[in-house]
């Protein structure tokens, strides 16, 4: 190609040459040099050296994982790439894992969790819209995915869970703090397998619990939308962050149907009824630093499911939860809410019932002040519940529905931790107590603090984490 300095539009069009060339992942180094045109015209040549990666190789990783719901296990993944499958610049890839969560004391110790799995994915460097050629000018290549995996979860002693997922979408970026994603087509489909007794026992017993072994058959789409201006790693006093996400499934299979649970018109597609729901969800950060080293972060978490048609709730894996080492730390995983609504517990030792609901607030700010060298600190105040979209009448969950006292509801927790940032990865301890139990009467708690040994253990919550909070 020509460039003639002091042309913008062929200096952008350059620029745009070079980022393409380097982000389609082909090429280990993308150099360029120009040369000026031998005639009389102030045009230079433009000459690009790719030296190509290997057109196919094999990784392997071992990781350790540190989980919402106070679980810490390891992971072991392999992954196969082929980056110019068809010799057409596509990318296949095919990953593989199998891991375990242990918890060594708490609720969930002896309810450990071990899974397997795999997904394929072909990755076109392009648009790929039937009856149309859309291109998207700009330095990043887009690329259109079609993603086929397959996973099981086994937890001990209680069931098994297999599930398979196909989507065919769209991923694209406009710079390095912006980028989309968009999968019209997102199938779902999760079966149980192998349910205990014990756990046949605790459904009966415990309200709720028969949500996560359903079947559940998703057939829908979904957009994200993330905005990270921490992604370049440039310093700034201010910083923002924000991912979007639009999910929908059933709509078009329920308005051709008029399938209505609620009449009990319940559709069903291959022996299953599937879920018709529309999801909303939005994650707001702020970062401030704090002199050189210092933070201020803050986060504000709002999402809203709303099923109607052929579901009264939206499916389990959609559903969003509170409490945990990502989440309320006070409150142990998934244990908080919906609403006001109190589930019953099967002892100290044994398995807490799985909260969920369709709609959550979720606020939390933690101050992040440098000790010394990797050593940093943290204060942080938390405060949140979930809420059911319809009410008791359906779900069955007196106090879980949304009302117009939800900000009455919230849960709320205080704590201060320490963590080891080497870079690469953070190591992090927090200790946190819980402020206000939406359920308890009164709902405020701080003025129960005590020292005595049956408040620490019902109250004080340790979480041992890999990586920040938010």
């Amino acid at each position: 190609m020509q460039f003639q300095p002091g042309d913008v539009y062929n200096r952008a069009d350059h620029n745009r040459t070079l980022s393409r060339l380097v982000n389609l992942n082909l090429f280990k180094f993308v150099k360029n040099r120009f040369e000026v045109v031998p005639v009389d015209t102030p045009k230079l040549d433009a000459f690009y050296y790719l030296t190509p990666l290997p057109s196919k190789s094999i990784r392997g990783e071992v990781s350790a994982i540190s989980r919402s719901n106070n679980l810490n296990g390891s992971e072991l993944n392999l992954t196969l790439i082929n980056r110019n499958l068809f010799r057409s610049g596509a990318q296949g890839t095919i990953n593989a894992y199998v891991g375990s969560d242990v918890q060594f004391s708490g609720a969930l110790r002896g309810y450990n969790t071990y899974r397997m799995g795999a997904e394929a994915t072909y990755a076109i460097p392009r648009f790929v819209v039937p009856f149309m050629n859309l291109r998207k000018p700009g330095p990043y290549a887009p690329r259109t995915a079609i993603k086929v995996g397959y996973d099981i979860l086994n937890r001990k002693q209680l069931y098994t869970l297999n599930s398979y997922r196909f989507e065919y979408g769209y991923l694209w970026k406009v710079n390095l703090q912006r980028s989309h994603e968009f999968f019209p087509i997102a199938v779902s489909y999760v079966q149980p397998l192998n349910v205990t007794k014990a756990y046949e026992k605790l459904q009966d017993s415990i309200f709720g619990l028969a949500r996560a072994i359903e079947p559940q058959f998703i057939l829908g789409g979904r957009y994200e939308y993330l905005f990270n201006q921490l992604a370049n790693n440039v310093q700034r006093l201010n910083s923002f962050y924000f991912n979007g996400i639009v999910d929908l499934s059933g709509n078009i299979a329920g308005l051709l149907t008029g399938a209505n649970v609620k009449k009990g018109d319940t559709v069903k597609i291959g022996n299953q009824p599937f879920s018709q729901y529309v999801k909303f969800e939005g994650d707001f950060r702020y970062y401030r630093k704090i002199g050189l080293k210092s933070t201020w972060a803050n986060r504000i978490d709002i999402g809203i499911g709303i099923p109607y048609g052929n579901s009264v709730e939206i499916p389990y894996i959609k559903q969003f939860f509170i409490g945990g080492n990502n989440s309320l730390r006070g409150f142990r995983s998934r244990s908080v809410g919906p609403g006001t609504y109190s589930p019953l517990t099967t002892g100290a030792n044994n398995i807490i019932p799985d909260q969920t609901g369709d709609i959550t607030l979720e606020m939390n700010t933690e101050f992040r002040p440098h000790i010394s060298g990797p050593l940093y600190g943290a204060v942080f105040l938390e405060a949140g519940n979930i809420w059911l979209y319809n009410s008791d009448k359906y779900t069955g969950k007196p106090g879980a529905q949304f009302s117009k006292d939800f900000l009455k509801q919230l849960a709320v927790d205080a704590g201060v931790g320490a963590r080891l940032d080497i870079t690469i990865f953070v190591i992090r301890f927090d200790v946190a107590v819980p402020l206000r139990k939406p359920w308890a009467v009164p709902p405020w708690v701080a003025n129960q603090i005590t020292s005595s040994p049956a408040w620490r253990r019902q109250n004080i919550v340790y979480n041992l984490a890999i990586g920040y909070p938010f």
